[in-house]
This record gives C-alpha cells, sequence and structure tokens, in this order.
C-alpha cells in the first residue's frame, strides 16, 4: 500500500482533495462494489496521506492536517446520501470504527452506536495471532491457517502482513521443534512472504527444510520402484472396520513404493475402481457411506506422505484416462465418489479447482455437445452427480451430518477452498463455462428435469456475491466467454444468441428477463463510474448478436428495427469524454454493417442537433449544438478502426451526408457574420468554440468516401468558400483538414486547384502566426520562393543604356551558371592539392569553379576520376592496354578515343609479304618521313578539345595543350605519302574496310568502334570532299624496287 499515491501531496487544493476523499469513502460502502477490504484500503490510504502532510506541515512549521481532515469527515457523513442509506449503516459504522482506531476521525455524540458496532472486529488479528501461536493441535493450525487464507486481502489492506509472516515464521519453528512438518503451513509462508518480509538467512532456512522435508518423503533414486497396476489390498480396505486401518494401509504403501513416482496416481486409480465395486458388495447406503470415508481417510494419509500432495495426480488421472471411467459410473457409485471428493476437499486434500475442471467442466461440456444419435442416460447421470457437487462446493452454506461437511469447522474450510475458484488464475474457466450451461438449456436432447436443473446451478452461481465480484474483476474474461461462444449460426432456431444477451444481464445485473427476450435494457441508467464498463461487455455482445443476425438474414426488417433502436437509445443520453469513450469501444471488432448503422444514426442525431441550434423556436441551442460534439466524440471512437483500414469503406448513406451538410451549411451561414463582425480580441468564446466544433464536424465526414451527388457539391463548394472567408479573419483550425474533393471527369485536362479559391499570400492577415502560414500557403496553387533566386530577376540595358529589369529569375539554376575561371597553377597550389589527396585519401579533389554551390545539384564525391596521359599520343595501343587496368573516367575527345580505339596491329592484320614490302618502304623512306614530319609540326597550332573535360581543374593543372593532338589523318596513316593536311575533316563514312590491295590496312569487324561514339559534324561540306576517292592510296602508282 506505501507504492500507491492515492491523494496529492499538496494541501492547498481543497476542492480536489475533497473530491478524491468522497469517491474513496462512497466506495468502500456503496452496494454497487464489492468486497469486505474495501474500508481497509480506505482507511491504509487516508493514514498515509496525514502522516505525509503532518511531516510536511511540521517542516514547514504550519498547521497539522488533523483539523482539516476531521471536517472533511464530517461534512461526508452528514451530506452525503450513500453514508445516509439504511442498508448502507453496517458499512458506514466499520468504516468510521477502523478511523476511529487510527485516529483519524475524532469521538462524537451523534455517532456513538455507529463507531461502537464496529469495535467488534477490531480484534480478529491478535485474536487470529494469539491462536496460531498457542495452537496445539493440527486442526486448529490448519482452521488459522485457512483464517489467514481468506481474509488475505483484507490483511494486506490493514498492512498487516509484516507481523502474519513473523508469526508464521515463528509457529514453523515450533512445530519443527515438535518434530511436525507442516506443509500448508509453509505454502502459506512462502505465499505471503513473496520474498518481501522475511530476512535472507530465514528465507534460506526455510528453502532448506522444504528440501529436506521432500527427501526424506521421496528419496531420490536411479532405480525407482514399480508399483503394480492392481493392489487387491485397497479393495480389502472396504470390509475392513478398524478405524487405524486407512493409516495402517497408508503407511505401509508408502514404505513400500516411496521411491516409485506414480504410486499415489495408482492409489487413486484402485480407489475408484474399488468405489465401483462398493455397492456390489453391500447394499445398506449407511455402511456404502462409512466404506466411502475410510477411503476418503486413506487419500488423505497418502496425501500427507507425499511432498507435493494429492492433488496434481487426480488432477493427471481426471483429464486423462480417468475422464471415459468417471463417465461410465453408476448413481450408486457418484454418490460414494461425492463423499471422498467433499473429505478430501475439506481437509485440503484436494483443491475445489481440481474437482471442478476435472468433474464438473467436463459433465457440463459432454451434455452440452451430446447430439441425438448418442445414448444419454449415462451422461444424464453424470451431469446430474456434478451440479450436486457444484452445489455443495460453491454455493450451499449449510451442514450437513450425512456429506461433508458436518459441524462448523468443515464448512470454514469449504469456504476458504472456494476462493481459489474466483481468483485469476481459476476464474477464465468458470466464466466460460456459464456460456456452456445456456447452451446445455438449449440442447433438447437431455430431458427438461436435469436441463432445469442446470438453469438453476447457472442462476445461483450468476448472483452469487463471491462470483460477481469475481466478474467485474475479470471483464475481459466474461466477454471473451461469450463472445467465443456466439455462434454465426444459431443452430438452435435462433435462441441460443438471444439466451446468451440475457445470461450475461443476469450476471452483470442480476436482471433475469425469462422468456421475455425482447425487453431492451435500461442502458441509459447503466452509464455510471460504477457500471459503464459492465455495461460496454453487454452492450458488445448485443451489437455482436445483432451484427450475426444480419449476417444471416441482410434484409431482417426486425433486425435493422432492433439496432437502430438500440443505437438511438444509446446516442439519445448526455455522455462525458469518458462515457464517449466506452460507447466508441463497444462498437470495436464489430462488422462493417453494424459500424455503418453507428455511423448513419449518429450523423442523424448531430443534424437533429444542429438544426436545433439554427432554429428560432428552439430553447437551448447552444447547448443544442454542443450535444452534437459529444456525439462527435463517439462516432470518433466508433470510426477509428474503419481509419486503419488500406481502403476505407463507403458507410454513409447519400440521405444522411446531405442532410448533414446542409445542416451545417445553414450552421455556417449564421456564424459567418458574427465572426467577420468581431475583432480576434473582442470575440466571444463560445463563438470561437462554435466554430471549431464545426470544423471537426467538417473534418469527420469528409474522412469517409461515398458518392459526390449534385447536392453534396453544391453545399461544400459554398462551404468552402465561406471558410476562406472566415479564415481571412480569425480562425486557423480548418488548416488540419483533409477533405476529398470531388473530380470533375468533363474537365480537361485535369486542375488539381480547380476548387481552391484564388487568394494571392498577400491577402492573408499580417498577425498570422509563422506556422499557420505556412501551411496556409501550401494549401494555396502557388509555389514556394527558392533562397537561390529570392529578389533575383532578369534584366537589360536599352538602346540608351538604361537597365531594365524584366522577369523573375526561375529556379533552374543549371542553365544560368557562369565560370569564374581557370584555376591557378602556382606551385603552391599544387602542393595544397597534393596534402588534400593524402588528408582524403582519395586520388582526385574537387573544386568548385562556378557561381553555384554544387550542393544545390545533389553532387557528391564518389572516387571516380578522369584517367590522366601516361604514354605519348605516339604509341596509342600501348595507352589502350594501360587504360583497361584503371577505373576511372576518359578525358579524350570522340576523335582522340576512336582514333586511339580503332587502330590495330598491321603485323598482325597484314599477310607477310604485305608486310615484309611495308617494312623495305619505311626503311626507305624513313629520312624523308621524318623530314616531312618535322615540317608538318611546324605548321600546326594545338587546339583544345571540342568535347567538355570530365577531369577536374586541378587534375589538369599545368597540362597546357597536351589536351590537342597532333596526328596524321586515318588516310596518312595508311599512305604516308599522301597529300592531304590535318585540317582535313574525316569522312568515316568513305572508309570501307574491304579493300582489293593487300597493302591496304585490314580492319577486323571486332575493331571497328559503335557508330554511337561518333560525333556528326554539322556545318558545309568542303568541295574537296567530294573528289575523296582521289586521295585514297594507290599501290599501282608507287615505284617499285628493283
Amino acid at each position: 500500500m506505501k507504492s500507491i499515491q492515492f491523494f496529492s501531496r499538496s494541501t492547498n487544493d481543497e476542492a480536489r482533495f475533497t473530491e478524491k476523499l468522497d469517491m474513496l469513502l462512497a466506495w468502500c460502502v456503496t452496494p454497487l462494489q464489492f468486497g469486505d477490504h474495501r474500508p481497509f484500503a480506505a482507511v491504509t490510504l487516508i493514514r498515509d496521506w496525514r502522516m505525509d502532510a503532518a511531516d510536511r506541515a511540521t517542516r514547514r512549521h504550519c498547521s497539522p492536517p488533523d483539523e482539516f481532515l476531521q471536517d472533511r469527515l464530517f461534512d461526508w457523513l452528514d451530506s452525503s446520501d450513500v453514508a445516509a442509506h439504511p442498508e448502507n449503516i453496517r458499512s458506514v459504522s466499520l468504516l468510521y470504527g477502523k478511523l476511529v482506531k487510527h485516529e483519524l476521525f475524532s469521538y462524537a455524540s451523534y455517532i456513538q452506536r455507529l463507531i461502537a458496532r464496529g469495535e467488534s472486529g477490531l480484534s480478529v488479528t491478535d485474536l487470529t495471532l494469539c491462536l496460531l501461536e498457542y495452537s496445539a493441535t493440527v486442526d486448529l493450525l490448519i482452521a488459522v491457517i485457512d483464517t489467514f487464507h481468506r481474509y488475505s486481502t483484507i490483511w494486506a489492506c490493514m498492512d498487516e502482513i509484516r507481523s502474519i509472516v513473523t508469526a508464521l515464521d515463528n509457529a514453523h519453528q515450533v512445530w519443527k521443534a515438535r518434530g511436525i512438518q507442516s506443509r500448508p503451513l509453509l505454502s502459506l509462508l512462502l505465499d505471503f512472504d513473496a520474498g518481501r518480509y522475511l530476512s535472507e538467512a530465514s528465507r534460506e532456512r526455510i528453502v532448506a527444510d522444504i528440501t529436506m522435508f521432500t527427501q526424506a518423503l521421496q528419496p531420490s533414486t536411479e532405480r525407482p520402484d514399480i508399483v503394480p497396476d492392481v493392489l487387491p489390498e485397497i479393495l480389502l480396505l472396504a470390509g475392513d472396520p478398524d478405524q487405524d486401518a486407512p493409516s495402517l494401509l497408508a503407511n505401509s504403501l508408502w514404505i513400500k513404493y516411496r521411491k516409485s513416482n506414480d504410486w499415489a496416481w495408482k492409489v487413486w486409480d484402485n480407489t475408484v475402481a474399488s468405489l465401483r465395486q462398493v455397492p456390489i458388495m453391500t447394499s445398506d447406503e449407511a455402511g456404502r457411506r462409512s466404506c466411502a470415508l475410510r477411503y476418503g481417510i486413506l487419500l488423505w494419509h497418502v496425501d500427507q506422505h507425499l511432498a507435493m500432495g494429492l492433488d496434481g495426480e487426480v488432477l493427471r488421472w481426471f483429464l486423462g484416462p480417468g475422464r471415459n471411467e468417471v463417465a461410465a459410473l453408476n448413481i450408486e457409485a457418484w454418490d460414494l465418489l461425492i463423499v471422498v471428493l467433499l473429505y478430501l476437499s475439506v481437509h485440503g486434500a484436494l483443491k475445489t479447482t481440481t474437482i471442478l475442471q476435472g468433474v464438473v467442466y467436463p459433465a457440463w461440456q459432454q451434455a452440452a455437445n451430446v447430439t441425438a444419435n448418442q445414448p444419454t442416460s449415462a451422461i444424464e447421470t453424470f451431469l446430474r452427480s456434478a451440479n450436486e457437487i457444484c452445489r455443495r462446493l460453491l454455493l450451499l452454506d449449510e451442514i450437513n451430518h450425512d456429506l461433508p461437511p458436518v459441524d462448523l469447522f468443515e464448512l470454514q474450510c469449504i469456504r476458504t477452498r472456494r476462493q481459489d475458484v474466483y481468483r485469476e488464475a481459476h476464474f477464465p474457466l468458470l466464466a466460460s463455462s456459464i456460456p456452456v450451461l445456456i447452451s446445455l438449456q438449449n440442447n433438447k436432447v437431455i430431458s427438461e428435469e436435469i436441463r432445469g436443473d442446470s438453469t438453476s446451478v447457472r442462476h445461483l452461481i450468476s448472483q452469487n456475491q463471491d462470483f460477481r465480484q469475481g466478474a467485474y474483476r475479470n471483464l475481459d474474461a466474461i466477454r471473451a466467454a461469450f463472445e467465443d461462444f456466439l455462434h454465426p449460426r444459431d443452430t438452435h432456431n435462433g435462441t441460443l444468441n438471444k439466451h446468451l444477451v440475457a445470461g450475461l444481464r443476469l450476471l452483470l445485473y442480476d436482471i433475469d428477463v425469462g422468456d421475455e427476450l425482447s425487453e431492451w435494457p435500461a442502458v441509459t441508467s447503466l452509464l455510471s463510474p460504477w457500471k459503464i464498463a459492465a455495461t460496454m461487455v453487454q452492450m458488445q455482445l448485443i451489437l455482436r448478436e445483432m451484427g450475426q443476425e444480419l449476417l444471416c438474414d441482410p434484409t431482417s426488417p426486425s433486425a435493422h428495427t432492433n439496432l437502430d433502436r438500440l443505437i438511438l437509445m444509446l446516442f439519445s443520453h448526455s455522455m462525458t469524454s469518458e462515457e464517449a469513450f466506452y460507447v466508441g469501444e463497444m462498437a470495436k471488432g464489430l462488422d462493417n454493417a453494424v459500424t455503418g448503422k453507428f455511423v448513419n444514426n449518429g450523423l442523424r442525431c448531430i443534424t437533429e442537433r444542429v438544426r436545433a441550434s439554427t432554429s428560432i423556436t428552439s430553447s437551448n441551442p447552444l447547448s443544442a449544438f454542443q450535444r452534437a460534439g459529444e456525439l462527435l466524440l463517439v462516432l470518433i471512437h466508433v470510426s477509428e478502426p474503419l481509419r486503419k483500414e488500406t481502403t476505407l469503406p463507403a458507410v454513409l448513406e447519400i440521405s444522411a451526408q446531405e442532410d448533414f451538410m446542409e445542416a451545417l451549411l445553414a450552421k455556417l451561414i449564421l456564424m459567418e457574420p458574427l465572426i467577420i463582425s468581431d475583432s480576434i480580441s473582442d470575440m466571444d468564446e463560445t463563438l470561437i468554440q462554435d466554430m471549431r466544433l464545426f470544423l471537426r464536424l467538417i473534418q469527420f465526414e469528409m474522412g469517409f468516401r461515398g458518392i459526390w451527388t449534385a447536392k453534396l457539391i453544391e453545399s461544400t463548394s459554398t462551404i468552402v468558400s465561406s471558410l476562406f472567408t472566415v479564415l481571412k479573419t480569425t480562425l486557423f483550425a480548418f488548416l488540419t483538414l483533409q477533405i476529398e474533393i470531388p473530380i470533375d471527369l468533363k474537365a480537361t485536362p485535369f486542375d488539381p486547384f480547380r476548387h481552391y479559391p484564388s487568394m494571392p499570400p498577400t491577402d492573408l492577415p499580417p498577425g498570422l502566426p509563422v506556422e499557420h502560414r505556412k501551411q496556409i500557403l501550401s494549401l494555396l496553387p502557388l509555389l514556394p520562393d527558392s533562397c537561390s533566386v529570392s529578389n533575383m530577376v532578369n534584366s537589360q540595358r536599352d538602346a540608351t543604356g538604361n537597365l531594365i529589369y524584366g522577369t523573375p529569375v526561375v529556379n533552374r539554376p543549371w542553365e544560368w551558371i557562369e565560370n569564374l575561371g581557370e584555376p591557378s597553377t602556382d606551385a603552391n597550389e599544387e602542393d595544397k592539392d597534393r596534402e588534400d589527396k593524402e588528408r582524403l585519401e582519395s586520388r582526385y579533389t574537387i573544386k568548385n569553379t562556378g557561381s553555384l554551390p554544387l550542393e544545390d545539384f545533389g553532387a557528391r564525391l564518389t572516387g571516380d576520376g578522369v584517367s590522366r596521359a601516361v604514354v605519348q599520343d605516339s604509341d596509342h595501343r600501348r595507352s589502350v592496354k594501360l587504360r583497361s587496368f584503371e577505373d576511372g573516367l576518359s578525358g579524350d575527345n570522340i576523335f582522340e578515343r576512336d582514333w586511339r580505339e580503332t587502330r590495330v596491329d598491321l603485323q598482325a592484320n597484314i599477310g607477310s609479304s604485305a608486310g615484309r614490302q611495308r617494312n623495305e618502304m619505311d626503311e626507305e623512306a624513313s629520312g624523308s618521313s621524318q623530314l616531312a614530319s618535322s615540317k608538318l609540326d611546324k605548321r600546326m597550332t594545338p587546339r583544345g578539345s571540342p568535347a567538355p573535360s570530365n577531369v577536374s581543374r586541378s587534375s589538369t593543372r599545368g597540362s597546357g595543350g597536351s589536351g590537342a593532338s597532333v596526328r596524321p589523318s586515318p588516310q596518312g596513316a595508311v599512305n604516308r605519302n599522301s597529300s592531304s593536311t590535318i585540317s582535313d575533316i574525316i569522312d568515316v563514312d568513305s572508309i570501307t574496310p574491304k579493300q582489293s590491295s593487300s597493302q591496304k590496312r585490314r580492319v577486323s569487324t571486332t575493331d571497328v568502334a559503335s557508330d554511337d561514339e561518333i560525333e556528326i559534324v554539322e556545318g558545309p561540306v568542303p568541295a574537296r570532299i567530294s573528289k575523296k576517292p582521289k586521295v585514297k592510296p594507290s599501290v599501282k602508282g608507287r615505284p617499285k624496287r628493283k
């Protein structure tokens, strides 16, 4: 409880403290809540707050909070309707008795009787601890342990767990000194401690005791004993009247088979088999029950000889082979087995949850699923016995002299054992069995008498206070149990689903409608802070049942009428935001048909409220429009699952959508002159809230897809125009609207800004916030300015020299960048460039020579570069080979690359005779060729490449005219005596690889460059090109060497 901070630490907010105190005290005494722990929890929370407030008052030299707290408690007692109700007097008495004990409330004369009637329960803790200390028998020890276990929640709320753990540890040491190890005592001690109160030494000591106790009862061995399947001594116990016979038999079985792992399981199996033989052995009913008690005592002693108890072995047997055996028992054998089960439950050998899970729930399930072609006599016997066991374990609080419980002690044990049934671990199984009983009620194969008995059991369980408290603690388990059992195809003439709804209503509200299934619950009265969660569970089941009915018959008028009636009943109730959230949660998980009903009926209700706010005869138009906001919250929660789908279904009806937009247009027409006429500071707050709600209504409706009728388009067009008019004045909330604009199929071409108002940015209010201004500009059909061209225009000078400004500069920097000049060729710059390459670990550097940063173009350093000239131009084949081993781009122009890539080795392509002839000619003309080459070099002027270079400026620094190529023409490469000059334009198409002469260079098709790499030179062609064939080399005219 120390970790819970219910009240605020500040005492300045008296209204907030009073509100929370009233809620806490009302929760303690109201009959709408359950649990005996409530007053103890409230007192502990108030006491902790008083202690913290007193410490702060002492530090701050302020008055203590005692007087303030006394006044608040007196005011609640005098003014609270819950406290004044006659049925709550006892609860109020108990609560204020606890407050008096902890000195949180003063003794007053007019509540003396109430405080006195609450004093009787103040010494229960001290009395129980005293009994634990001085208990001398095992039965008394078990009674004290059961008391602690049963009221564990109350002890926790009283903050007494630490003292109880200490007392249990002392009792364990006392009983251990007597030579007795109590497994229930050790189990309760570890459960209450939970690793929080005992010291590490004490906890290690207890664990060591448990280990030693377990090893003594079941020694570990590599060769476990083998227990025979049939133990005849167990059957012989039925005829042995000695009172010590059961304990002696249990001791002998343990001594003989204690090293076996399944000896307890086989003892139980033989016991059930013996119970089937007892009715044959004796016909006396009293003798049979006496025999059954002997078997119960035997099994209890067997439980004492087991380290982990008998409960786990019995449950394993029930869920295994025992399932078929118990179903085949006759009525006489069942009478004996019931006695054994009740005896073991009273003495703690079997848990109540084990008996329910192994016997009761399977009987209900088999009876619910039995068909007409199966025998029903054995199933009805099984079902009747299971109902009897359920009554005695869960429902009856009477002492019976024939069957356990036979005295008050055993009745206390039964009440303690049933607490585990309603805890979180087992309660979902019990909750899931309620729909099974409802299905059993509709199964006509079972006799009417047995079905009536099962229905009576279900009603008693549903109206039990412990079960209802567990249901309100585990509403999710209740909803899952009923929703999973809701049949899409009801095979019981449509009555099963309706009985499920009626059963849930009885379980949550104690309303038994009987056969009148058409009655609707008073939903408006159930939307309270104490019942709203339960109402949500019930309404979810009702809506799912109606959805199943619509699924089976979509045209059923009764289904549509009932669903519309229920939805309108919900919408007719005024709701807070919390209630609207819960109502929205009701529709989650429903199909689109039911959700569409919700949305359409909700729009109709909102339309009525909007029309009422615009009506002259309306008594309170403002409240009517705000009521529409409450309904909008409900629809938002309802439609949330639909908006998460990738394709939003068209759930809106055309008539509902048109009426809704028409009503909103009428409301906007009334608000528009009021908004325009007022300034921001003078505008009424109510008007601002109405406009904000109006925009939210527009946003919600436009979020759904639908058919754009002519009436709807006309209404929305008028609304959009009016909204922009209102926008220019004050309101900016519409910026977040996401409106679906209808597409006009006749408009050609498509204009996305067709429906946008033609408003320039200058018309926007100057006081508009920056973030809102950006959002509005994004809605207008205008492009934002770029910082690169901001305040820049194209200019020119006229004939007189005056500067004339033209159009603004378009943000296309790639069209108007300028070159700032060639980079410097200073030696220091080269050293700096080399240092940059080493620092960046790159072969290349980038230096911008343009007027705009390269980041505007998305430029980045990739590591690729332009290969430099590694050899002289005279040996191009070697250059090609070297370039093939280096990744990078080429800095050559198209002619240089074509020349280099198309040069081939003449020795490899020309015949040997022609090659020798050419070598001889080369030797003869070597002198003249060198002379002609020197003359040619004098005539030529180096030229730059006509193609832009890809290499960086720094990488080509100092290269001079290396980009120019001083080469003979392709024809000159074949005929060195040709008269062509370097200025001739090469006609690539005129060069044919096919020649008749052996001296002509033969070009392989694989060595010819692709046509895509050849640049076509445009312009006038010189006249000499037509005489191109005259310059072709002629072998015949060449003088032969003799």
